[in-house]
């Protein structure tokens, strides 16, 4: 049997989040590799049974889009924030939980939360984090009322406001 001993925070946090909601499964976006088995025996090694994490690669964009109709909650990457994926998530109705870092590129899900009016979904901390993830799935009326909103909240924000955008650049 060989020794897990490099823990990385997201996974350790998101192992921490699935002990605690037994009926919940984690899909992960990652192309084939031996990351995909490193990945799954750190989980196993956290305690997560290995048959609730699924990965999928890459698929056309129709699929891709499609897969954020199996989530519930996306749980946002760090000490990296996603961009692009996080936008994704909530313009599909999933909300993101994100824990803000001391960078700039660990900052950037607490911009696109906050540009939509959900900064309360950013975490401060990690326990912070497994709190606002677990009070979110363990809520079925108001993750439905959230879901509900993700898509108007993205269209009125900044951050789809391109004649704004283009003017800030100007001046």
């Amino acid at each position: 049997s060989r020794t897990i001993s490099a823990r990385p925070p997201a996974l350790t946090l998101w192992a921490r989040i699935l002990c605690a909601l037994p009926q919940a499964r984690l899909l992960l976006h990652a192309h084939e590799g031996s990351h995909r088995r490193l990945t799954l025996q750190r989980l196993e090694h956290l305690g997560v049974d290995p048959l609730r994490v699924e990965f999928v690669g890459f698929v056309p964009v129709n699929d891709y889009f499609d897969l954020y109709r199996r989530l519930d909650v996306a749980l946002d990457t760090f000490p990296f924030a996603g961009g692009t994926t996080s936008c994704d998530a909530l313009w599909m109705g999933v909300p993101v939980v994100t824990l803000v870092g001391n960078t700039a590129v660990g900052r950037g899900g607490l911009s696109i939360l906050s540009n939509i009016g959900l900064p309360e979904l950013a975490a401060r901390s990690a326990e912070d984090y497994l709190r606002i993830a677990l009070d979110l799935a363990g809520d079925l009326p108001r993750l439905s009322a959230l879901r509900s909103t993700l898509r108007s909240r993205m269209e009125s924000s900044p951050l789809m406001d391109a004649p704004r955008f283009a003017r800030d650049i100007e001046t």
